[in-house]
């Protein structure tokens, strides 16, 4: 199973994916997860990786396709993938359909989840991770920065540059001017699935599983 999950920043793309991963087994590839692992490396495009996320700002379009490409040529992605918020504007699209091509692979289902702005700012502003166990927590639960990961115990919450209120809002910005042409993209090609996101991810991930027929 190949799938693709597209939505702005806080749609529930990250959690979505991880139901998916215990009930098919494969992987999740998150372009963010990757640049960040890059960015832990402390090498000099790690760094130069850090300044343009924490402005809300895209990485090269070439840098994330190699690193996607790569990604998927691993034995973990042997039975299938699950995309998370990949590719973001038009020609990532186009190469990445490229991409696909060459090695015949083919999506099986693109997922659109679509959330108000006013739902999405609230939600990215206030979210928290475990730098441990990868925990995803939000202030709204009363959790704060550093307090002790509740799931794991050993992890302290953190909260990302990129989840602070002006570069939310600058992502939001970024997201519509960028990425409406790729729904376009697999809209035509009549592989897109459009979702109402909300707060309820166990509903989401129910209309979901009726369309993959799981």
């Amino acid at each position: 199973m190949k799938i693709l999950f597209l939505g702005a920043p806080g749609c529930g793309k990250g959690t979505q994916s991880k139901i998916l991963i215990g009930k098919f087994g494969i992987p999740q590839i998150s372009t963010g997860d990757l640049l960040r692992e890059e960015m832990k490396s402390g090498s000099d495009l790690g760094l130069e990786i850090k300044t343009i996320m924490s402005k809300g700002d895209f990485v090269d379009d070439k840098l994330v396709l190699s690193l996607v490409s790569k990604k998927i040529d691993s034995n973990e992605c042997e039975n299938g993938f699950i995309l998370d918020g990949y590719p973001r504007n038009l020609e990532q699209a186009k190469n990445l359909d490229n991409l696909l091509s060459a090695k015949k692979i083919q999506l099986d289902f693109v997922f659109l989840i679509d959330v108000p702005d006013e739902v999405l700012i609230e939600r990215c502003t206030g979210r928290l991770l475990c730098n441990g166990c990868g925990y995803i927590g939000n202030k709204d639960r009363g959790e704060n920065p550093n307090d002790n990961c509740p799931k794991c115990s050993k992890g302290a919450l953190y909260q990302r540059d990129d989840d602070k209120p002006e570069t939310v809002r600058n992502r939001l910005q970024v997201y519509k001017q960028q990425t409406s042409p790729v729904i376009n993209f697999y809209s035509d090609k009549g592989v897109l699935q459009k979702l109402v996101g909300g707060n309820d991810p166990g509903k989401l991930s129910e209309k979901i599983s009726q369309i993959l027929d799981i």
